[in-house]
């Protein structure tokens, strides 16, 4: 487990929380995001876990994700969630390569009504993790019927203190601390 607020350039991996990231393509996104990077190594990553949520039918995931601009990144972005009694599920991944466009994640979560879920926001390196450094920015959960101002930290929050390291093979999941 690394602590929040995480320190750029952290070889273990970091997150840090940024108002108006410059996305992918040198436009300022208008709300705040994180800027990750993964472990300094062949297929690290870093992933956060956020406090547990009840889906409703009609609830969305949103954001923006893509490379920051300048690094010439080359990851998998992916949103897993957790169930109560600790299955943890691949919801929806998506593979990023430097090449001046972001993606506007929006993904229907109904299929989840009614549970109890902890989302995980994970980055990981396709290969090497040289440059790897990539936005995900407004990840939020948007409920149909509620007005949704501009999203701020408190959409979904820099987990605190729950940001984990996995160490080892595909499939398995143990955190780390």
């Amino acid at each position: 487990v690394l602590p929040c607020p995480m320190t750029e350039g952290d070889s273990r991996g970091f997150a840090l929380l940024v108002d108006n990231p410059k996305l992918e393509d040198g436009s300022l996104d208008n709300a705040s995001g994180l800027i990750l990077s993964p472990q300094s190594k062949y297929d690290g990553y870093i992933q956060g876990t956020y406090p547990e949520v009840i889906i409703q039918k009609g609830d969305r995931f949103q954001g923006i994700v893509g490379c920051a601009y300048g690094s010439s990144c080359y990851v998998t972005f992916r949103l897993d969630y957790q169930l109560e009694n600790g299955l943890q599920v691949k919801y929806w991944t998506w593979a990023e390569k430097n090449e001046g466009k972001y993606y506007r994640v929006d993904k229907d979560l109904s299929a989840l009504a009614g549970k109890k879920v902890r989302f995980i926001l994970m980055l990981l390196a396709t290969g090497p993790a040289t440059n790897d450094r990539a936005v995900w920015s407004q990840p939020r959960i948007v409920r149909p019927g509620t007005v949704s101002p501009t999203p701020s930290p408190t959409d979904m929050p820099v987990p605190q203190g729950t940001v984990t390291e996995v160490h080892v093979a595909p499939g398995a999941f143990v955190e780390a601390g």
